[in-house]
């Protein structure tokens, strides 16, 4: 299961998006006073440079020079510009809370910060997906099913939201649309073990074990310690009579791990399957 995002620390596409919402504001401001210049609304020409709040008139509005009145604008912009960052930081604040709750195993009350968070910042996709895996932990899956695809709706290459929301269709059975997401996951991030292994799982459960075991292997390539993806490409090669391949995935799980005991168990049928083909012979 992936771990819950902070807020406070953002990711790339975060400090992308911060980027955009700042050069909105300047370009906000700017084309207010390129319409105001326009206008020949300036007290004083020599500070068209600098365009301070002083040297602006409201001509846009009047065409008598009114220096309260731009001021009056210029300090509702402000407020406005500061409340969202306000918002912004409340939002934050809940989500640091909410990840502190959830690692003491107090998910209820994770679940409440989180809701918070979404409120006063709804447009944020870590606050949704925050929330999606707080909801998940509480077995609340319909509404974490939700939040992941109002995470995705904002940030659509979220390669953990397409991965834990794959996970939680394939609890509902729902291989199909789960198999997109986990191909979405790894279109955005080729390198992600879990969502390989997890492509893997949930095409093996429709009964696709050959499609699944280039996921299975993949996953193992890239993270060899990935016990859970190396017994299923065990197993899998186990399903499809492939045994001794099996044997060796299996034998490396029991070397790093004496007691991963349904490797230990699938070992001992693929050696009894071995003794079975010998005797045949």
């Amino acid at each position: 299961m992936s771990r819950p995002k902070k807020v406070s620390a953002p990711t790339k596409r975060r400090k992308n998006k911060a980027g955009i919402a700042a050069l909105a504001a300047v370009l906000i401001l700017g084309g207010l006073l390129a319409l105001i210049a326009a206008s020949g609304g300036l007290k004083n020409p020599a500070k068209q440079g600098s365009k301070t709040s002083e040297g602006i008139t409201n001509a846009a509005l009047s065409s008598t020079t009114n220096p309260a009145a731009t001021t009056n604008a210029s300090a509702i912009l402000t407020n406005e510009v500061a409340g969202g960052i306000s918002d912004v930081d409340k939002a934050s604040d809940e989500v640091n809370l909410g990840n502190k709750l959830l690692g003491a195993g107090r998910v209820k009350e994770a679940v409440a910060q989180y809701r918070l968070a979404v409120q006063h910042n709804p447009e944020d996709e870590d606050c949704h997906y925050n929330l999606a895996l707080a909801l998940a932990k509480n077995g609340e899956l319909a509404e974490a099913v939700k939040e992941y695809h109002e995470a995705l709706r904002i940030y659509p290459d979220y390669v953990e939201a397409h991965n834990n929301l794959g996970n939680l269709l394939v609890k509902e059975g729902k291989y199909e649309e789960a198999i997109e997401h986990f191909k979405a996951a790894i279109k955005n991030d080729a390198e992600n073990a879990s969502a390989q292994n997890n492509l893997g799982n949930a095409l093996a459960r429709q009964g696709n074990v050959g499609e699944a075991i280039p996921y299975f292997y993949m996953a193992v390539q890239l993270k060899p310690d990935y016990l859970e993806a190396r017994y299923n490409l065990g197993s899998s090669y186990l399903t499809l009579g492939r045994v001794d391949e099996a044997v060796v995935e299996l034998k490396e799980i029991l070397q790093k791990e004496p007691g991963f005991e349904p490797a230990r168990r699938a070992l001992a049928r693929a050696e009894q399957m071995k003794k079975v083909d010998q005797g045949a012979r």
